[in-house]
């Protein structure tokens, strides 16, 4: 049996592609209520739990399995080192980072991968990386960190992250960054990653076309034990949720009518998407914490509106059958967290199997 410890575990994105490549979680924990409750629901066989990394002992996981773990996976809270927050080294949550290392050091597992924002890898921030990684002795062989974009691994969105990852030689054969970077295809379009979705309506559910694009399936496949079965029912009828209307404004309408694919409104600096490109990065917003704001939402490519929850979780890699939250404003916010599961897949297929996990 597989041990695969999410930690910091958001919504799933990671989650979402370690079970595509026979690294199902078996315990997550995330601290935010609304992404541990999304976590919970579609990885129902997964011991998800509410708990504070900063707080808890590594000997409180180790209670809830038995034997060595597979692998330990996560992306610890970003916002100090991100290019788009204050880049404050003093901020709390970058001592998360550090705590990340700590529990892969007691925890001992055969392998492990951690991702963040590419900001980790200034030569201010890189040397705490550098003392945390110093935890783990000379027992893991820890390759060089290394930033990829999800774009090059066949997502729909442009997002660079950092990627460290190690194993211990003695138990796993060998992989390098190079077989990291083996699943390198190209990204897809905006209007191939939201074919066949409808208009939002007054309503959350909404009938979806069964188009053969090969993008939506290849994110639709159905994983083993994986999903909320009342959603996974729905979408087998045709049923998906997340398309709430956002509601705009006669005048912000206008504006976004005038903006071109590709550019960006003058007023709300909100960008246009590109039917023909990637998406941006999808952001994220701040928590309750740290004011509640909501971050801009791209503009519908032919549409003047900003996008649906459904289309940016499409865009993100997530399968029309995982569900979010009944807000949009949670729901963006998981999805603006998360790893996009198309690149988490590509990543740890090679350690899945140095791992010898046959899928």
């Amino acid at each position: 049996m597989v041990t695969a410890i999410d930690l910091f575990s958001g919504c799933g994105g990671l989650s979402l592609g370690a079970a595509r490549v026979g690294l199902k979680p078996s315990i997550a924990i995330e601290l935010d209520d609304h992404a541990a409750a999304a976590h919970s629901q579609n990885f129902p066989t997964c011991a998800t739990t509410k708990l504070d990394l900063s707080i808890i002992e590594p000997t409180e996981l180790k209670a809830l399995y038995q034997g060595r773990p597979d692998i330990v996976f996560g992306g610890p809270p970003c916002q100090g080192f991100s290019y788009m927050g204050k880049r404050d080294q003093n901020d709390p949550r970058n001592q998360l980072l550090d705590r990340f290392f700590e529990f892969v050091s007691e925890l001992r597992p055969r392998a492990f991968l951690m991702e963040n924002v590419p900001g980790l890898l200034d030569p201010a921030s890189r040397k705490g990386l550098e003392r945390s990684l110093e935890r783990l002795g000379s027992s893991y062989e820890i390759l060089e960190p290394v930033i990829l974009d999800a774009s090059h691994f066949g997502a729909a969105t442009k997002r660079r992250r950092v990627v460290v990852a190690g194993f211990d030689p003695s138990d796993v054969d060998a992989f390098t960054i190079r077989d990291l970077a083996s699943g390198k295809r190209p990204g897809v379009c905006v209007g191939d990653a939201l074919a066949g979705l409808p208009e939002p309506n007054g309503s959350d559910v909404a009938p979806v076309a069964n188009l053969d694009i090969p993008y939506v399936n290849f994110i639709n496949r159905y994983i083993a034990d994986v999903g909320n079965r009342g959603s996974i029912a729905a979408f087998e009828n045709g049923e998906v949720t997340g398309f709430t209307a956002t509601k705009h404004t006669a005048d912000v309408a206008r504006r976004f009518e005038g903006t071109p694919q590709g550019g960006t409104e003058k007023i709300s600096r909100f960008h246009r998407l590109n039917l023909l490109e990637p998406a941006r990065t999808l952001r994220a917003g701040t928590g309750s914490d740290r004011g509640s704001f909501q971050s801009a939402r791209p503009i519908h490519y032919s549409s003047n509106r900003v996008i649906s929850v459904r289309e940016a979780a499409r865009i993100q890699g997530f399968p029309d059958w995982f569900t979010f939250h009944r807000t949009k404003w949670h729901s963006h916010r998981m999805i603006g967290n998360s790893v996009s599961p198309v690149f988490s897949e590509a990543i740890l297929a090679p350690i899945a199997k140095a791992l010898g996990i046959d899928r």
